[in-house]
């Protein structure tokens, strides 16, 4: 009995002196039978109200940009397994909440702020360079159009997707609806995003709803689209600490990870085809799957430029004949 209250008496310490209890992402037997596995990339990440790392950038040089809730922008040196936040120089701190997700597109990397209700652009270093939009209250999720360069911002709780052109700095409404996390699909055409515990898809050339998961529970939030043998699969991180794998065909549900603290956003890290999936404190990394990303403007271009050299070449060979 007196070893059962010195228990308790050092868990209620803990939780008095803002100490987090660890649990660990498991993978569930339908993970371990795709031949998903899970490491860490960092760990000892702060939190404010449960809410720890979110967004992730990958910069020049190697190196990777990370935001948290408390509001820092910390700077890893590679892009490696088994780092520790502590290590990582925070390059700057914007205050509570206005760190939030962050989205890469033109070269450029955004940061939403929700707190301020602010879409801002920071340098590769993580420092502030300017704001891009205002008015946007509780600004949370983000993603990039690669097609255009404009970036889908969600409001939580404000029943509004905005449509924003970083480069003109104008913001449109897109959609009417109270998401957090966003993706987008390969090929552009439709936006992802979590309300009311369904993930929905809308149109980005109508805006109208094309896509509902259903009722997912835990709290669903980031989301991610498979590719290869994941075509058609959902991978979405819940606040419960588990993770869902949705076939968007039949909208079956697989539970492929449970155990882990506060799950938020996800970003596929396209250096090697992982997942970063965030937590209370840390940020857990799904191998094993691919993910579905669409290129930059600039990888179109050079297409477009290779194939009218080549319609070039054609048109003048048929000439000299």
């Amino acid at each position: 009995m007196r070893r059962l209250c010195n228990v308790v008496a050092l868990v209620l310490l803990l939780i008095g002196t803002g100490v987090s209890l660890r649990a660990d992402l498991t993978l569930t037997a339908a993970g371990i039978g795709q031949n998903l596995t899970l490491t860490t990339f960092a760990s000892g990440f702060p939190s404010s109200g449960g809410v720890g790392p979110l967004g992730v950038a990958f910069v020049p040089g190697g190196k990777v940009l990370v935001s948290d809730y408390p509001g820092n922008v910390r700077v890893f040196p590679n892009d490696t397994d088994g780092q520790s936040a502590g290590a990582a120089p925070v390059a700057q701190n914007y205050g509570g909440g206005n760190a939030v997700d962050l989205a890469q597109v033109g070269g450029n990397v955004y940061m939403t702020q929700q707190s301020s209700g602010d879409l801002v652009q920071i340098n590769n270093d993580g420092t502030f360079n300017q704001v891009i939009a205002t008015g946007m209250p509780a600004a949370t999720g983000m993603v990039a159009d690669p097609f255009n360069g404009h970036l889908f911002v969600s409001t939580l709780g404000n029943n509004v997707i905005w449509n924003v052109d970083p480069v003109a700095k104008t913001k449109t409404p897109f959609v009417n609806a109270s998401a957090d996390g966003l993706t987008i699909s390969g090929n552009g055409q439709t936006v992802y995003g979590e309300v009311g515990g369904h993930i929905l898809g809308w149109s980005t050339t109508t805006g109208l709803q094309v896509f509902d998961s259903g009722f997912i529970p835990g709290g669903p939030d980031g989301t991610a689209i498979g590719a290869g043998l994941f075509a058609e699969e959902l991978f979405v991180n819940t606040n419960s600490g588990q993770v869902f794998e949705i076939d968007q065909t039949t909208l079956a549900q697989t539970l492929i990870a449970t155990g882990g603290t506060r799950g938020d956003f996800v970003t596929v890290d396209t250096t090697n085809d992982t997942l970063l999936l965030t937590q209370t404190d840390r940020i857990i990394r799904l191998n094993g799957a691919t993910f579905t990303t669409a290129p930059e403007p600039g990888y179109f271009g050079l297409i477009g430029c290779a194939l009218a050299c080549l319609l070039l070449v054609r048109q003048r060979r048929a000439s000299r004949n």
